[in-house]
């Protein structure tokens, strides 16, 4: 048996009559729409019966229209976050041995573990703000054991930021035999 050889008019007859039979389906007017549509797409009603099916009008009043934010819904609590930074904070610290002294390479994984767990405190979900960034910075110091000569020791911060969104919180807390921990947490809105 031989197959039946398609000519190339008849393969383009046989693809016109599809699309055609295609095309009269679509621009019927008894067209189903999915219960789904409305309500996750449009949440409205559409109505295909006007001019006959081909230039469907959607009936819509409850779309939202896409909103830009120029500033947060609730501001960053600062006062709350500092009262919670610095229970934590003293909490950590105080589970450090107090005969523990300075040692740089410790002190930098120490720093780097309370910063984390600092910042997961301070995440936006905890304290009911969104769109903010959170910066911690930890830094540990060595001190004089015996309190009796004076040191100092500034540490200093510069930002460009909005004043009304925008903040820092700075904590210190003792930490060991010889040593102050002192970590500062920026709070940045970002549009």
């Amino acid at each position: 048996m031989e197959s039946k050889r398609l000519t190339t008019r008849s393969m383009l007859q046989r693809v016109v009559n599809l699309t055609k039979h295609a095309h009269d389906f679509q621009s019927s007017v008894n067209v189903a729409i999915p219960s789904w549509y409305n309500y996750s797409f449009r949440r409205g009603s559409v109505n295909f019966n006007q001019a006959q099916g081909l230039n469907p009008i959607a009936i819509n009043q409850n779309l939202q229209t896409s909103r830009y934010a120029f500033g947060p819904y609730r501001k960053f609590d600062f006062s709350r976050a500092q009262k919670i930074l610095q229970f934590e904070l003293n909490r950590r610290c105080a589970a450090i041995s107090k005969f523990m002294q300075y040692n740089p390479k410790l002190c930098r994984e120490l720093a780097q573990d309370l910063s984390q767990k600092l910042r997961r405190l301070t995440k936006p979900d905890i304290l009911n703000s969104t769109r903010y960034k959170i910066i911690v910075l930890v830094t540990i110091v060595q001190t004089v054991p015996d309190r009796q000569r004076h040191q100092s020791l500034t540490i200093v911060s510069r930002c460009l930021w909005n004043h009304e969104t925008d903040g820092s919180i700075t904590l210190h807390a003792p930490l060991g035999y010889d040593m102050l921990a002192i970590a500062t947490v920026f709070a940045v809105y970002t549009d």
